[in-house]
C-alpha cells in the first residue's frame, strides 16, 4: 500500500456545480490503524493509520465540527450521506459509512464526492442525527485511509478552509509556522463531471438499479451534432436520485451506453434530479446524415425511449459536393 504519488491540483471541473469544503466523517466511523479499527472520535494526534499511497502515517491533527440538527436539516451541504454496506462492491464498505456530502471516496483510482454517489437506494442522504459531529484526519498530506473497510479521503488543506473547524485554534497553537497552501492538492484525480465520473458511478448505479423497479422516464435528446455527438437528459421520476443508464441505438444496433449523471443548471432550477441528469455521448462511429432518423436513446433497464427534441446541427461539408441534412 506504499508508494507516493504526485499530487493533483484541486481545480474545479468545467461545468460542475460549486464544491463545498469537506467536513469528513461522522462520529462513530471506524478507521484502520496499526493496532486495528478505532472509532474516529477515539483517535489521537500521533496515532498511526494505514494509508493508500504513503504506507503508515501519523495523525497530525483531528479537526472537529458539531451542529445541532435544527441548523443542518435544511442544508444539504451538511446533511450526512450514508453509504450502505456493500454499496461500492462486495463488503465495500463493510458496514454503513456516513460522511459529509463533499467528502470523497476512492473508487477505481478516482476521488468521487459522496454527494455524486447518492442514488436514493444504496447510498442515501435522508438520516439526520440529533447532533451532527464531523471529524477529519489531517496527515500533513492528502491521502486515503480505510474507513469501515473501504478507501476514503483525509483532509486537504488550502487557504482558510481550516477556519471552519471548531478547534482551528488548536492547530494554530500546535503548528504556528505552518501556513496553508494556496491550492488544495489531491492524492488522485477528482472528476466532477464527464466520462471519468460516469465510469466510476456506473457499477454503483447498476448495483442500486438492480434492486429497484424502474419508474416513469422523463427526458429528451436535446442535441445531435453529426458526425459524433448526442446530448440530452434523462430522469427516473420514481427514483429521484438514481442516475439513468442509457443505451444509444443506431439502426437497431446498440453502439454504446452512457450514464445520465452530469450537472446542468437549468435542470437544477427545474427541480429535476438535483440537476445531475444530463448526458453527452460520443459515437464510436461516424453518423451519416441518412442515419439520424434511425438514431434512438433508450433506458437500458426496460427500453423506454427518450423523445427527440433536438437541435440537429448541419453536417460539416467536405470540399467536394456531399450529402446535406435537411431538418
Amino acid at each position: 500500500m506504499s508508494g507516493a504519488t504526485s499530487g493533483y491540483s484541486g481545480t474545479m471541473a468545467s461545468g460542475a456545480p460549486p464544491t463545498a469544503a469537506a467536513l469528513c466523517y461522522l462520529r462513530g466511523t471506524r478507521i484502520l490503524t496499526t493496532t486495528g479499527e478505532v472509532c474516529i472520535e477515539d483517535l489521537r494526534i500521533g496515532d498511526l493509520v494505514v494509508t493508500r499511497f504513503n504506507g503508515i502515517l501519523p495523525i497530525r491533527w483531528i479537526g472537529r465540527q458539531s451542529f445541532d440538527a435544527r441548523f443542518v436539516k435544511d442544508n444539504p451541504a451538511r446533511i450526512p450521506v450514508c453509504i450502505h454496506a456493500g454499496a461500492l462492491g462486495e463488503k465495500l464498505p463493510a458496514r454503513d459509512l456516513s460522511v459529509s456530502p463533499s467528502h470523497a471516496m476512492l473508487i477505481d483510482g478516482q476521488l468521487i464526492l459522496a454527494k455524486y454517489l447518492v442514488n436514493g437506494i444504496t447510498i442515501t442522504q435522508t438520516w439526520m442525527p440529533i447532533r451532527v459531529d464531523y471529524l477529519t484526519l489531517d496527515l500533513g498530506r492528502h491521502d486515503c485511509v480505510v474507513a469501515e473497510g473501504t478507501w476514503s479521503e483525509t483532509y486537504a488543506d488550502a487557504g482558510d478552509l481550516r477556519g471552519a473547524f471548531d478547534n482551528a485554534a488548536e492547530y494554530a497553537a500546535l503548528y504556528p509556522d505552518a501556513p496553508p497552501p494556496e491550492d488544495r492538492v489531491f492524492c488522485a484525480p477528482r472528476p466532477e463531471c464527464g466520462a471519468r465520473l460516469a465510469a466510476c458511478l456506473h457499477p454503483v448505479v447498476a448495483r442500486a438499479a438492480g434492486a429497484a423497479k424502474p419508474g416513469p422516464l422523463r427526458g429528451f435528446i436535446d442535441r445531435i451534432a453529426p458526425p459524433w455527438h448526442v446530448a440530452g437528459w434523462a430522469h427516473d421520476t420514481g427514483h429521484r436520485d438514481l442516475p439513468v443508464l442509457l443505451e444509444v441505438v443506431l439502426e437497431d444496433r446498440v453502439i454504446g451506453t452512457v450514464l445520465a449523471a452530469d450537472f446542468r443548471g437549468d435542470l437544477l432550477e427545474a427541480g429535476i434530479g438535483q440537476g445531475r441528469c444530463a448526458f453527452a455521448f460520443t459515437s464510436p462511429e461516424r453518423l451519416r446524415p441518412e442515419q439520424i432518423g434511425k438514431l434512438a436513446v433508450r433506458r437500458a433497464a426496460d427500453g423506454s425511449a427518450l423523445p427527440l427534441a433536438a437541435t440537429i446541427e448541419p453536417v460539416p461539408q467536405p470540399a467536394r459536393e456531399g450529402l446535406r441534412l435537411v431538418s
